[in-house]
């Protein structure tokens, strides 16, 4: 089985940036704590959090991409589900990104419908169906339906009107359980799985954008921030032996071991989030 090695910088690029070290060290760091093989690929942006994606910084994002360009390493852009009050600064946000289109990013990852049939109608980039696409049930709690074989519910006639009419060349999914299936997934679908994070559970209300705001003012959803979440991530002590965290609005599980079967190639996702160990 061919695995493609890629690290998923969403939701933390501004923390690993601020450590003032050229990317290109970053990422060898990230590689060599992670046991992974030489990254083919990093993935920026958000998967969960329409603010964090707004204020990422043009000139991180410049510095990030010239990086990747000049070591030969493929960009993808993730994009969240922007909220009603979110979606025509994201849109100007793409846009502005589009620069990079082609260059250096060569790949869009989505996470609903209606941001898929945007980029898909003005991009013309390789087109990734997100992680929250994948409605599969999530919790290793529940240990019968955890250790359960997996077969994805995407999976189905309908996917393939998908694939024809949006382009879709790529699927991104979570080790939701210790095996997962591919055989019935579409003959060109590249799969790509996170690992070893698997998002529980995601929303619009985020208790870290909380912290500074008076009490009338707390746990909104949609709430402005100042991305405090760039200073905290909460680790959860469950006592069952896993990683928990919360980032941002999300909260992950850890699943260090998953059996894939059904494909013979697909990316695995590393996402760093214990940052402190490449410092």
């Amino acid at each position: 089985m061919t695995q493609i090695d890629c690290l998923n910088f969403c939701e933390v690029l501004q923390d690993f940036y601020d450590m003032n070290v050229p990317f290109v060290t970053t990422i060898r760091a990230v590689q060599k704590e992670a046991g992974l093989g030489k990254c083919e690929r990093i993935y920026i942006g958000s998967s969960f959090c329409g603010p964090y994606f707004l204020h990422l910084s043009e000139k991180m994002i410049a510095r990030v991409l010239e990086a990747c360009q000049a070591e030969g390493i493929g960009v993808t852009l993730v994009l969240p589900v922007f909220t009603e009050k979110n979606i025509a600064l994201g849109k100007e946000k793409i846009k502005g990104l589009s620069v990079y289109f082609d260059k250096v990013i060569d790949e869009i990852t989505v996470n609903d419908y209606g941001m898929l049939s945007y980029i898909s109608g003005n991009y013309s980039l390789k087109l990734n169906m997100g992680r929250l696409f994948m409605k599969d049930y999530r919790d290793p709690r529940y240990e019968d339906y955890f250790h359960s074989e997996l077969h994805p519910k995407i999976f189905t006639t309908y996917i393939s009107e998908l694939m024809k009419k949006y382009r879709i060349t790529g699927m991104e999914f979570d080790q939701t359980h210790s095996i997962i299936n591919f055989e019935q997934k579409p003959k060109d679908i590249e799969i790509g799985i996170h690992s070893p994070y698997c998002y529980m559970t995601t929303g619009h209300i985020c208790e870290v954008a909380s912290i500074h705001k008076d009490i009338d003012h707390k746990f909104r959803p949609n709430a402005s921030c100042q991305s405090e979440c760039r200073d905290m991530i909460i680790r959860y002590d469950l006592n069952d032996g896993r990683k928990w965290y919360r980032v941002g609005p999300t909260i992950y599980f850890e699943n260090t071991d998953c059996k894939i079967e059904g494909t013979n190639r697909y990316r695995r996702i590393y996402f760093p989030i214990n940052q402190e160990d490449v410092k």
